[in-house]
């Protein structure tokens, strides 16, 4: 009886933050345990994200998003700005989801009504404003071919100085803390992880280059090997 080929799972989009706390002889990173009922990576240490949602893309006008030459579609391989500035918001939405923590600034903001997304409600309530000029794009990942729950994650660096709000857990991460880079790598993390960390190692603390970037990595596995591409902008 012959195999039946099946079609890949399309990935979903996704974005990813790792949140760095600078010290003077040290750098920090924020991660979370996912819980063990976690239906993807379970058990698993990992950085503060989650999935596009389409309230993302509705904000990007309410917010008033314009083109970020920083962060553009060639970079994130979007369809266009307004795709490109919704990853940035699902970043900021899910990081706030996670860790209680909002890369925003408080501003006046006219109230709207009939907001069916609770984060996004609750920036409203504080009036605040998404900072999405404070993401740096580190890189991508997609989960391999031959996983029915697949994602295309971005990876963006933000700081700790640039948010607002304390430092608490919905629930979806579970012992959230702040670890230096080496101690990060000795937990229960995905490869994509250890390799984001890698690449951070790599920087030796010299964060000013990042905006330099000229290539990104593109993480993902091909015939049970690691495959990493580089897009260069």
């Amino acid at each position: 009886m012959k195999k039946k080929n099946f079609l890949p799972v399309k990935p979903k989009d996704a974005a990813t933050v790792i949140i760095i706390k600078k010290e003077k002889n040290n750098s920090l990173i924020l991660m979370g345990r996912r819980p063990l009922t976690a239906r993807f990576m379970p058990g698993v240490h990992v950085f503060p994200g989650g999935v596009h949602e389409k309230e993302d893309l509705k904000f990007c006008r309410i917010f008033n998003l314009k083109e970020n030459k920083n962060v553009n579609k060639k970079k994130l391989k979007t369809r266009s700005i307004r795709h490109t500035n919704s990853i940035l918001l699902t970043a900021i939405r899910e990081t706030a989801e996670e860790t209680g923590l909002y890369l925003a600034k408080q501003t006046k903001f006219n109230t709207i009504k009939n907001i069916s997304c609770g984060t996004w409600k609750e920036f409203l309530k504080k009036s605040y404003v998404p900072k999405v000029e404070k993401l740096i794009f580190f890189g991508r990942a997609i989960t391999p071919s031959s996983l029915k729950i697949r994602f295309h994650a971005r990876f963006f660096i933000a700081f700790f100085e640039d948010f607002l709000g304390e430092l608490k857990t919905n629930g979806e991460l579970e012992n959230l803390e702040w670890l230096s880079l080496q101690d990060a790598k000795k937990k229960n993390i995905a490869d994509v992880t250890e390799f984001m960390i890698n690449e951070i190692v790599k920087i030796d603390y010299n964060y000013s280059s990042l905006l330099k970037k000229k290539s990104f990595p593109m993480f993902t596995w091909k015939n049970k090997k690691r495959w990493i591409k580089w897009d260069k902008t």
